[in-house]
């Protein structure tokens, strides 16, 4: 088909010259969906309402719920005696950690071997390192090793 073949032409609106007259008439024209009755009002006052009674800080509104979501594949264990099991990771520790992006020409043991001595050589008093080393694992891997994960 060429350039000047009919059905081309056909889809191209017709020039308009006057672009400003047209353009203050379409202004002038009503809205076609106006605002309309006083329930769109209420159900934006109650809406406003609803967000008014609600109390949580700007930092719990942002928190998805997802960010700090737990692996479906890892269980983890009860602390021994002792232990706790609640910690928080440092982000010391989270910086030393090796990275694993799952490679086939990367060892997986070798990347094993280096994130158990960095976990054992890091880990807290009273924290079981089991539980430690199951928490901060999801870290330690990148791209293709982290979508294996999850």
């Amino acid at each position: 088909m060429t350039r000047s073949s009919q059905p081309i032409r056909a889809n191209i609106l017709e020039f308009d010259d006057d672009f400003e007259r047209t353009l203050r008439r379409k202004r002038k024209q009503p809205e076609p969906n106006p605002p309309s009755s006083s329930s769109e009002f209420e159900s934006e006052f109650e809406e406003e309402e609803s967000m008014a009674a609600d109390n949580r800080t700007i930092k719990e509104l942002s928190a998805s719920g997802w960010d700090n979501a737990v692996p479906i594949c890892i269980q983890y264990p009860k602390a021994t005696a002792n232990k706790t099991d609640e910690f928080e990771l440092k982000s010391s520790l989270l910086h030393h950690i090796p990275k694993h992006h799952g490679l086939s020409v990367v060892d997986p043991n070798k990347h094993l071997k280096e994130f158990k001595v960095v976990c054992s050589s890091m880990t807290p008093i009273n924290v079981d390192g089991n539980i430690l080393k199951m928490k901060a694992f999801p870290f330690s891997l990148l791209e293709k090793a982290k979508d294996w994960l999850y």
